[in-house]
């Protein structure tokens, strides 16, 4: 039995173009979702930080009368906000060493604490931020721990915005209203 020319194996030119497409196709759709995926997953930090710091704010309360503030710590100047970790130094733990928080490790987020000793609205709250810019895009992000001051019928009567970008109180996209004593997402400017 002889093989004619026409009957040979392997794949034609048209095959293999269609099958780099198809892999073309699968790829733009991947890459997307797997940026989207890291940068959720950086953002976790954020609201594991901010629980820690709200529960730390409590103590100092009750222990001093007042809450803890804060500049943005660690100094992310020199760095930038962005997709790597910035290191937790020596500065940082010298601004929190009185409110007895410390994260574990390097951070995506510089964290923040605002109270009513500058410029909120309140006498007894106080606003935990994390920025970030944790998707790379350039654009900074927070989340937001609010704990506002109430009346005695629990009537919000003041909160603090967050001191370096002034971004006020994280509100619910579904209706609109303000998010307190909940790590939240600051959706004014980037989710991530």
């Amino acid at each position: 039995m002889t093989i004619q020319a026409n009957e040979r194996g392997g794949f034609t030119i048209i095959e293999l173009m269609i099958v780099v497409g198809i892999i073309g196709i699968l790829a733009a759709i991947a890459i997307p979702n797997f940026i989207t995926y890291q940068a959720h997953s950086r953002r976790s930090e954020a609201f594991a930080n901010l629980a820690a710091v709200a529960r730390a704010q409590t103590t100092y309360l009750a222990e001093t009368g007042a809450f803890f503030e804060a500049a943005p710590f660690p100094d992310f100047s020199g760095p930038g906000l962005g997709t790597q970790k910035m290191g937790w130094d020596a500065a940082s733990d010298a601004a929190y060493a009185d409110l007895g928080w410390k994260p574990d490790g390097n951070v995506f987020y510089s964290y923040e604490n605002n109270t009513g000793a500058t410029a909120c609205t309140c006498t007894l709250c106080f606003t935990a931020s994390a920025f970030g810019d944790v998707d790379g895009d350039g654009l900074p992000s927070a989340i937001m721990y609010v704990h506002p001051s109430v009346d005695i019928d629990g009537a919000v009567t003041g909160e603090c915005p967050a001191g370096l970008f002034g971004f006020g109180t994280p509100v619910r996209p579904e209706d609109g209203q303000p998010i307190y004593d909940s790590v939240a997402i600051q959706r004014t400017t980037d989710e991530y």
